[in-house]
């Protein structure tokens, strides 16, 4: 590489890690704002406990407490779901750009391979096979362990949910 090929690879480069940066942002005032709601509803909560406390109105008080209890729940299952929507979409646009390095790893290493095929004396061309198969294993390995990783999140989030959904019924029971 030359150093005309170098510096437009370092500034194609800082313009991608200056786009995810950005998007990392997005993330961060999302989940602020999500977490800014939840605080706020607290705080409301709290208010209302106070003064009722304060009146010493204890049925009122133990009315809160419940409602509060129902609604922090249903609260907390839509939290997480907003969450885990902004993780994913970070975790997608990096496992995506890594996919896009990976294959431009690949080609880049294939080409190069074949251009000194004529170089390289004898068997160059099982070489090239041996590094092309396992460069496209790689990628394969990579797409593989996405979407396991993706199952394994899918099947977290459906336990807590009937975690959530049997501890719910309990109480209902009561």
């Amino acid at each position: 590489m030359d150093k005309k090929d170098i510096q437009a690879w370092q500034q194609e480069k800082a313009k991608e890690l200056f786009a995810y940066s950005h998007k990392l942002l997005d993330a961060a005032k999302d989940l602020s704002a999500h977490h800014l709601e939840e605080i706020q509803w607290g705080m409301k909560n709290a208010m209302e406990s106070a003064k009722s406390a304060a009146k010493n109105d204890l049925t009122k008080l133990k009315e809160l407490q419940e409602s509060a209890t129902k609604e922090a729940a249903k609260r907390a299952t839509v939290y997480q779901k907003k969450v885990k929507s902004v993780l994913k979409d970070i975790g997608d646009d990096a496992a995506d750009g890594t996919e896009k390095h990976l294959e431009k790893v690949r080609s880049s290493l294939v080409s190069w391979l074949e251009d000194v095929e004529d170089k390289i004396p004898g068997h160059a061309d099982k070489l090239s096979k041996v590094v092309h198969e396992m460069s496209t294993t790689g990628q394969k390995m990579f797409k593989e362990g996405r979407k396991i990783v993706n199952q394994v999140a899918d099947a977290a989030e459906k336990n807590i949910e009937e975690l959530r959904k049997s501890s719910e019924s309990k109480t209902k029971s009561k």
